[in-house]
């Protein structure tokens, strides 16, 4: 009888212990997901202030020929001064691709978060 106390106790305690870890890591994941969602939004402004400047100054790009923008010459044609999250400087660019369609494609690269396939200059 005495040990099935003991048993009971046990599990109470690893039902508090696995409630804490899984709320733990609920808390995480919405943290992260919330903070990835804003950097996302730096991608879509580089993007929407690419594709504004880059049809007013270029002409489409044709086949498989791709474009780069740098955010330092968004800056020089005083487009957009700068891409930043809280206290997180943002530098990026916008990849423009014409595949029967024009694509922009933005990547940015900050020193909390990286889109995935950005390569340094």
């Amino acid at each position: 009888m005495d040990s099935l106390k003991k048993m009971k106790k046990i599990s109470v305690i690893w039902g508090i212990v696995m409630i804490l870890i899984f709320g733990l890591l609920t808390f995480v994941a919405l943290n992260w997901k919330k903070s990835d969602r804003e950097y996302k939004k730096l991608e879509e402004l580089l993007v929407s202030k690419v594709t504004s400047y880059y049809e007013s100054k270029y002409s489409y790009p044709t086949g498989m020929e791709v474009v780069t923008i740098s955010l330092s010459e968004l800056k020089e044609n005083n487009i957009l001064d700068e891409l930043k999250y809280n206290d997180d400087v943002c530098d990026g660019y916008v990849k423009v691709s014409f595949d029967g369609v024009i694509n922009y494609k933005g990547y940015i690269k900050c020193n909390n978060y990286v889109t995935k396939g950005y390569i340094e200059a």
